[in-house]
């Protein structure tokens, strides 16, 4: 089961972090989650349940390579 967790982060931190799964920038609170061993950082609980449900039973822990013209 995951936790909420406050970023506490001062308006000028260059530090971003970002949903494991959609991307999305997340400012002040992130929904922290371990997913079969690993450690996950979300923006909310519905990215981390389709990451769950549908992206790791789909396409494993990676990410998909970028096709390159």
């Amino acid at each position: 089961m995951g936790y909420w967790e406050d970023l506490e982060l001062a308006w000028w931190d260059t530090n971003v972090v970002n949903c494991s799964f959609c991307g999305q920038m997340i400012p002040k609170r992130r929904w922290v989650s371990e997913v079969e061993g690993e450690v996950r950082s979300f923006c909310s609980l519905d990215c981390e349940e389709l990451y769950v449900n549908y992206w790791v039973p789909k396409h494993g822990h990676g990410v998909p390579a970028r096709k390159v013209d």
